[in-house]
Parts: C-alpha cells; sequence; structure tokens
C-alpha cells in the first residue's frame, strides 16, 4: 500500500491533530514565561500527584515544553503521525487514545518514582503511543530512522522500546524522561491489546453487548419522551385551531415555547 507521510499545512490538519500541536505551542510559550512554577503546578511532580492529590498533572504535562527543540521534535512528530492516525481511528478516538497515551505514561513513571519532586514535562509519551498506533495499524510500511536508516514501522517500535528499556537503566538520572517514552509505548500496546480482546474475546463480547444494550435503552427512552412531548404539543395544536390561542393556560403556552426551543436550529 502506498501512504503519504508528507506533513501538511496546519489549516490541512484534522481538527484534533491541529488542536493537539496548538495546545504543545501555547505549552511552550507559557513555559517561556513562567518557566518553573508553571512546571511545579502544571507538570508531573510524582511527589504532588501522590502526597498533594494534584491529580490534573498527568494530563497538564503532556501539553509544556521546555525549549524550542523539545517543543519541535513532539509537535514535528504529531503533525507527521495525527493525521494517519486520526483518519484511521476517527477524530474522537484519536483524542482519547492520545490523551490515554499520555496520561497512562505519567502515572506510570508516578508509580515507579512515587517520591520524586523532578517535574516531568512534555508530549513524548503521547507520541511514542503515536508511534505505537503507527505500528499497529501499519506494521510493514517503511520508515527512516533519523531519516538515514530504512525499517518497517514494527521493528521501529522494537527498537526504540529497547532503547528506552536501556536507558532507563543506564542514565537515571538524564534530563530525558526514557521510562515516560516506554510507558506511552507500553500505554499504546495496552490501548490496541484491549480493543483486540473487546473484539474477539467471550467476556468482551458481553462488556461490547452490554454497552450497546445500555446505548439502545437510552435511546428508546429518548425517542419515547419525544413521542410523548410530540403527543401533548398535536393536543395544543388542536386546541388552538378549534378554541383559538386565547383559550390555553399558561402551562400549556409554556409547555409550546419550551417545545419549539428544543426543535430550533435542526437542518
Amino acid at each position: 500500500m502506498t501512504l503519504s507521510l508528507r506533513p501538511p499545512s496546519l489549516n490541512d490538519l484534522p481538527p484534533v491533530a491541529r488542536g493537539v500541536v496548538v495546545a504543545c505551542f501555547c505549552g511552550w510559550v507559557l513555559e517561556l514565561a513562567f518557566g518553573g512554577a508553571l512546571n511545579h503546578y502544571f507538570g508531573l511532580v510524582p511527589a504532588k500527584v501522590i502526597g498533594s492529590g494534584w491529580l490534573w498533572q498527568p494530563l497538564t504535562y503532556i501539553f509544556i515544553h521546555a525549549g524550542f527543540w523539545h517543543f519541535l521534535f513532539n509537535a514535528f512528530m504529531i503533525w507527521m503521525l495525527g493525521p494517519v492516525i486520526e483518519s484511521a481511528l476517527g477524530s474522537r478516538k484519536f483524542f482519547v487514545y492520545f490523551l490515554f497515551c499520555g496520561a497512562a505514561a505519567g502515572l506510570f513513571t508516578v508509580a515507579v518514582s512515587p517520591a520524586s519532586l523532578r517535574p516531568v514535562i512534555g508530549a513524548s509519551g503521547a507520541v511514542y503511543g503515536l508511534m505505537y498506533a503507527f505500528a499497529a495499524l501499519y506494521p510493514e510500511q517503511i520508515v527512516y530512522m533519523y531519516f538515514l536508516f530504512p525499517m518497517t514501522a514494527r521493528q521501529l517500535v522494537v527498537f526504540l522500546a529497547g532503547l528506552s528499556l536501556i536507558l532507563s537503566f543506564t542514565t537515571p538520572n538524564s534530563s530525558v524522561a526514557n521510562f515516560t517514552h516506554l510507558s506511552g509505548l507500553a500505554a499504546g500496546w495496552l490501548y490496541f491489546h484491549t480493543a483486540v480482546w473487546l473484539e474477539n474475546s467471550a467476556a468482551g463480547r458481553v462488556v461490547a453487548r452490554g454497552l450497546e444494550g445500555w446505548r439502545t435503552r437510552s435511546e428508546s427512552r429518548v425517542t419515547s419522551h419525544e413521542i410523548q412531548n410530540s403527543r401533548r404539543v398535536d393536543a395544543i395544536l388542536e386546541k388552538i385551531s378549534s378554541q383559538g390561542e386565547a383559550a390555553l393556560t399558561s402551562a400549556e403556552r409554556r409547555e409550546l415555547d419550551e417545545y419549539a426551543k428544543t426543535r430550533g436550529g435542526r437542518a
């Protein structure tokens, strides 16, 4: 198959990929302006997540970047991979997947270093999740590591996983959060294998049927409610036709107004 990985213009990016790039840009600008204070409160500080209950940090750290090159690399990878994956998954699932990988990578990092006061920032965990998604969707697609060495997407992910694992143990004090990168790959694996389990296993089919039944019942309740409203409105309109609008009670006028508001603006 032929797969285009040419970076589109910002306006041509699908909505979620574009929004993520813009959010990362804003996070980089805010980091330039506020530096350490921003990183302390909105970066990922494991001791604060555990000790102070700062539960927003596993999400907010994703969008903060320190330095232009840090921002540029992650934004470039989202720019390249985002459109392909968003097109395959759909915008809603792509958004959930991106946040899941970033947040899960953050939580794995917290679990490994719960007492750390060192902020972790950046979308790299989520980006590594995107790399896993690309490899899961297009395993035999040829990519060029460092723009020089050709390998399949699957081979690249295996290489990155091994490299991140080695660096996590050999350079524990590095400024690069290698374990967070590895956790992003693990989160991608977990997401895709859970999706396969839900699709193929007996237990997964039970869960899927339960969710489908819940949606059907919810839709049935909404439909039944709309039918009842429509019948009451029909009766009010018949009353207007036979007796005139002056014959309506205040409750009937209110119900007619509310019905008109709920039906307005629909094509």
